[in-house]
């Protein structure tokens, strides 16, 4: 008869109808239940918006995975775990130190308290991490100066011809407009010479989004200056 009547039958039927609600149920529970454990959420409203719209009525659970993974760069923890299960990460309280933890939203109050949903998701979480610590233990072998000739093969725009190319011109604009800006001329061209270069590494191969991020990571490993660290990350910003 009303639309009142509606959203509380659903209420009954275990269907919170609200999104927002969804949403304020799912990031406070997640904060409850980290912070019961001494840690804190890293909070995602991207990835709140999309487990909202996966949920009609959300269970928060919380899972783990051995601390051994935590070797392998935070952002890339966050990555597999964002894009193959869905969940969220935890950190330690006040620092950016990831802890070996993670929030899952499930559907449904199951019988066992979710013990079974709860040790599906870590045994994919492990899978995807292990994954994830071979990508950057190979990846770890191989330098990005090493890594250059493949960019050759890959066209960056038909017209424009291959990232190797792209990654000549830009290395010639860094060198042509350095010395205007007080620039040192060959950190600039270094930073542009290995700027693209992680493209063709296993970690971004398999996560896009940490491209530049990741090339920052293995520049500093393979003792880079830090400022070309900084430009082969930083230059996707613009």
């Amino acid at each position: 008869r009303r639309f009142d009547d509606y959203v509380q039958a659903l209420e009954r039927a275990k269907v919170v109808l609200d999104v927002e609600r969804r949403k304020d149920i799912i990031l406070h529970d997640a904060r409850d239940l980290a912070f019961a454990r001494g840690l804190e959420l890293v909070e995602d409203e991207g990835l709140l918006e999309e487990v909202a719209g996966l949920v009609e009525w959300p269970v928060v659970l919380v899972g783990s995975f051995e601390e051994a993974f935590l070797d392998i760069p935070a952002e890339a923890i966050r990555a597999t775990i964002r894009a193959n299960q869905k969940c969220f990460v935890l950190r330690e309280t006040g620092s950016d130190t990831l802890a070996p933890a993670f929030i899952l939203v499930s559907n449904l109050i199951a019988s066992d308290g979710g013990l079974a949903i709860t040790g599906g998701n870590e045994r994919v979480v492990r899978a995807r991490l292990s994954d994830a610590k071979f990508f950057w233990e190979t990846d770890k072998a191989i330098s990005l100066e090493d890594r250059l000739p493949k960019l050759d093969s890959i066209v960056f725009h038909e017209k424009l011809g291959t990232q190797g190319e792209r990654v000549k011109r830009i290395a010639s604009l860094a060198r042509g407009i350095a010395p205007n800006i007080g620039a040192d001329v060959q950190l600039a061209s270094r930073g542009a010479q290995l700027a693209k270069a992680d493209l063709v590494t296993e970690m971004v191969g398999e996560f896009p989004e940490l491209q530049g991020l990741m090339g920052r990571k293995y520049a500093a490993l393979q003792g880079e200056h830090p400022s070309v660290c900084a430009a082969v990350e930083e230059h996707y910003k613009p």
